[in-house]
């Protein structure tokens, strides 16, 4: 069984494979379905939505949800999801025209900025409906290993700092696998915070022997928050604690 954590980075994706008794490797790929062959029989988590929001949940469960668990420190960077139909325009007003249309707002240039990817992923879920591929936020996940919101922005030393601790209290015997990936790599295609995020996520996918998601299921009366095209709209992280 291969465990995968896959983030965006600037060259494209950023996945860390980690296979039973063996050290982690990483791999940048400019497309998704470059992956496809590691993703069969393996299991996936990624820092990209795959639900669509939609009339009836304009504002994702999940998101909502998230940006409770991370309170007022960290809950602004689970950005809102657009509707599907945002997300297939080829360009950004027709994409906001589309989105006030279905959910009665605009979205912004950022969440934009991530649109391709997003519609990269939806595609590679439908043409591999079998692939076990979750959704889950970085920030989410090292907030439930800290056990509180963490404090810094991923963005500065202080915060790379706090992440990188976090990594090595759960596997400090990959630390050097993380610094490897990091001085073999440019910045100008992979950000460091996009290496810890990949990380952490193949992490927990490897060591958690459950996953919880946001909503909770017992929230949902024990079924799977969909969208209307059967996506589930989830972010998985691993509560220790259970």
């Amino acid at each position: 069984m291969k465990y995968i954590g896959i983030d965006g980075c600037k060259a494209g994706w950023i996945a860390w494979i980690v296979s039973d008794n063996q050290a982690p490797v990483f791999k940048v790929v400019k497309a998704l379905d470059e992956l496809v062959s590691d993703l069969i029989g393996s299991k996936a988590l990624i820092d990209m939505p795959i639900g669509f929001s939609d009339a009836q949940a304009p504002d994702r469960l999940c998101d909502k949800a998230a940006r409770r668990f991370l309170t007022s420190k960290r809950g602004s960077s689970v950005f809102p999801v657009p509707c599907r139909e945002a997300v297939y325009q080829t360009d950004y007003i027709a994409a906001c025209n589309a989105n006030v249309q279905q959910l009665g707002k605009k979205f912004s240039k950022q969440t934009w900025g991530i649109v391709p990817k997003i519609r990269e992923l939806d595609k590679l879920i439908g043409d591999h409906p079998h692939l076990s591929i979750r959704e889950s936020h970085p920030e989410v996940v090292f907030a439930a290993l800290k056990g509180e919101p963490l404090t810094f922005s991923k963005r500065t030393q202080e915060g790379k700092e706090e992440r990188l601790s976090i990594i090595q209290q759960i596997a400090p015997q990959w630390c050097e696998a993380v610094a490897l990936a990091i001085s073999n790599t440019k910045r100008k295609d992979v950000a460091i915070d996009d290496i810890y995020d990949a990380f952490i996520m193949m992490l927990i996918a490897y060591h958690a022997p459950t996953l919880s998601c946001l909503p909770e299921l017992s929230e949902l009366g024990g079924k799977a928050d969909k969208d209307k095209n059967g996506r589930v709209r989830e972010i998985v992280y691993w509560n220790k604690v259970h």
